[in-house]
């Protein structure tokens, strides 16, 4: 970062309003904690309700995780060596991509988390005494009502209101605050939807089930369009995590066939046949065994979203899920919401105290947040989409090479290079320099 010029006012210290409590949220939070303000994180609901599904953080996520000392290795992660794609018939294996060098190349491991385990270490390292920086507070049981973005204050459902010189939107994608800032979502319901479960190792070898737990890698079924008239909509992506004591299911299917029509947090647990219906009667037995034996069977309603206009408004802005959200095709819902994060640590820090100390420097340090932000992660999120049609759109499928990753770059794709060789520090350095110019 450029050195503090000396007409330059002292860096302020900041009073920051996260809404949201989730995987975002909290890593705004030890961003934000680790450059040297004062965070307190507001929850709708208490955190044991959090759903039990795998999350992927690939290298461009994981070096924020280091970077801020969160402790890694306590959050059990599962390190992916490969992506394999299966017959959904007979689950045998159609194409299988290696990534036996990618720490080598990257800088760091793909890991894979299970979101209980991921949330709990985030939540240790924004709230723990251990670490730099002041402690962030957690305050749960409060819903967002109201913001007034210009008077810097939070009105909750119970009546409380809060003000704080910066206010991040990360409560999801139906943000409250997203609303209150005048924002209107534009959506629509994906053909695709989805249905996550769990199945605990144990009772795949107590029951002699197929144990896909000891290999490290993403295995997919479908994805494309197949036999018997069978969608493309169809396809189930599964990974180990919490160590490798759970193996975790995503089954997406046509949304026509869906019983179910909301997103499933706090809802009551699927049956088995809800998703075991239309070409899932022809799926690989082996998959299919494993989901008769699933536990945590949740539904997940998809939406399309159109990227937003703006995610700034006066001092407050927008994060992760709120600010992009995405189809989860690319794997980088987790990622983004972290860079995101990291980006706000990174213009908020010491080294750029003309960002603080009054609201108009702030709103100048949250619309330089988007300039750096707001490309990269539309660009994700629209790839994300049309992964949803095209499953060779996919990170990973094809782009293990660097021929293919040529490629893939010259036809607009998303690579693995484009995530991961990315620098964010750089970035903004240069557009800070670009401004003093």
């Amino acid at each position: 970062m450029p050195s503090v010029a000396e007409n330059q006012p002292a860096f302020t210290p900041m009073d920051v309003a996260v809404v949201g409590g989730g995987l975002g949220g909290l890593a705004a939070a030890v961003a934000l904690r680790r450059a040297g303000h004062k965070v307190r994180v507001y929850e709708r609901r208490d955190f044991n309700v959090e759903v039990g599904a795998s999350i992927s953080c690939a290298a461009n996520g994981t070096q924020w995780l280091h970077a801020w000392g969160v402790d890694v290795p306590g959050m059990l992660p599962c390190v992916l060596m490969k992506l394999v794609m299966r017959d959904w018939e007979s689950g045998d294996i159609l194409n299988q991509y290696n990534l036996e060098g990618y720490e080598q190349e990257w800088g760091h491991v793909y890991n894979m988390f299970h979101r209980q385990d991921m949330h709990a270490g985030l939540l240790k390292a924004a709230t723990s005494e251990e670490g730099e920086g002041t402690p962030a507070e957690i305050v749960i049981d409060h819903i967002c009502e109201t913001v007034d973005s210009k008077a810097g204050t939070v009105t909750f459902r119970n009546g409380t209101t809060i003000k704080a010189d910066l206010i991040i939107g990360a409560d999801g994608i139906r943000s409250a605050v997203r609303s209150e800032i005048g924002i209107v979502a534009d959506k629509k319901s994906a053909p695709q939807t989805c249905y996550r479960l769990n199945v605990l190792t144990k009772d795949i070898k107590e029951r002699g089930l197929v144990d896909y737990a000891y290999e490290p890698a993403i295995q997919f079924w479908g994805g494309m369009e197949g036999a018997n008239g069978r969608s493309k909509y169809y396809k189930i992506v599964m990974t180990p995590c919490h160590g490798t004591d759970v193996v975790s299911f995503y089954c997406f299917m046509p949304t026509e066939l869906t019983e179910h029509h909301q997103e499933g947090f706090t809802f009551a647990e699927a049956p088995v046949a809800d998703i075991l219906k239309g070409k899932y009667d022809e799926l690989d037995p082996d998959a299919v065994a494993l989901i008769k034996n699933s536990i945590e069977r949740m539904p997940w309603r998809l939406y399309v979203h159109q990227p937003y206009e703006t995610w700034v408004k006066d001092t407050t802005c927008l994060l992760g899920d709120a600010a992009h959200p995405m189809m989860p095709h690319q794997s980088q819902g987790a990622c983004q919401a972290i860079e995101d994060a990291a980006a706000l640590g990174l213009i908020f820090s010491p080294s750029n105290p003309q960002f603080t100390g009054s609201s108009e420097n702030i709103h100048r340090g949250l619309k330089l947040y988007e300039r750096v932000r707001k490309p990269r992660a539309t660009r994700v999120q629209m790839a994300s989409a049309r992964a949803t049609e095209n499953l060779n759109e996919r990170i990973g499928f094809t782009s293990c090479s660097p021929s293919s990753e040529l490629l893939r770059a010259k036809q607009g794709m998303l690579t693995i290079s484009e995530m991961n060789s990315y620098r964010m520090e750089d970035h903004v350095k240069a557009l800070l320099q670009e401004t003093e110019v």
